[in-house]
């Protein structure tokens, strides 16, 4: 009988151990399905091709919200983004995040814009972003659904008292490509009037 109460016991023990070290939890949110998952995150699809991937990579001492919203909103901006919404979100189990909502429109031919969505969590083991993509066509209606799939995510790897899972949100930002607009404008008025 001994013996056979170890043989359940450690394979339990094993699994929640295992489910512990997991950075986020979400299962395929209604009209998706999972297509790739692995430890360092999950790949869903919807018929429409709009996707769904959750992205996890170790943090580093100094990462905060702050830190890593800039560096992704700075990467995306380069290739071409452009930032149209920042907002605060919680996941499920109350960790803060920002969602960053972007639009862009693929090099070549015949290309349709498209939209980018990225929910991004910082903790002290772990960032976990969350991005969305697809045809512009399909935004209205994927966006108006971030909230409520963020809603059944759960982050982990707070310590206890952590100042970056209670950090504060980044201050407002933009893409490279919303300042230089803003500075054409600027440059056409000084030029002198001809004359």
């Amino acid at each position: 009988m001994r013996l056979f109460s170890l043989r359940t016991f450690i394979p339990s023990v094993l699994a929640v151990g295992l489910m512990a070290c997991n950075a986020y939890r979400l299962e395929p949110p209604a009209g998706f399905a999972e297509v790739e998952q692995g430890y360092d995150g999950a790949h869903m699809k919807a018929n429409n091709d709009v996707g769904l991937r959750v992205h996890v990579r170790h943090n580093v001492r100094g990462g905060t919200l702050a830190f890593w919203s800039l560096d992704l909103v700075e990467k995306l901006g380069e290739r071409g983004y452009t930032l149209v919404n920042q907002a605060p979100l919680r996941s499920k189990n109350r960790v803060a995040g920002t969602r960053f909502d972007f639009e862009y429109t693929p090099v070549g031919e015949g290309e349709a814009p498209r939209f980018y969505t990225v929910s991004l969590f910082v903790t002290d083991e772990h960032r976990v972003v969350m991005g969305m993509a697809g045809k512009q066509e399909y935004a209205a209606e994927y966006l108006a659904r971030v909230d409520e799939i963020v809603g059944d995510l759960k982050v982990s790897g707070c310590k206890p008292f952590s100042k970056i899972c209670k950090g504060p949100q980044p201050a407002r930002l933009s893409t490279a490509s919303q300042q230089s607009a803003k500075a054409e404008p600027a440059e056409a008025k000084a030029e002198p009037a001809a004359g």
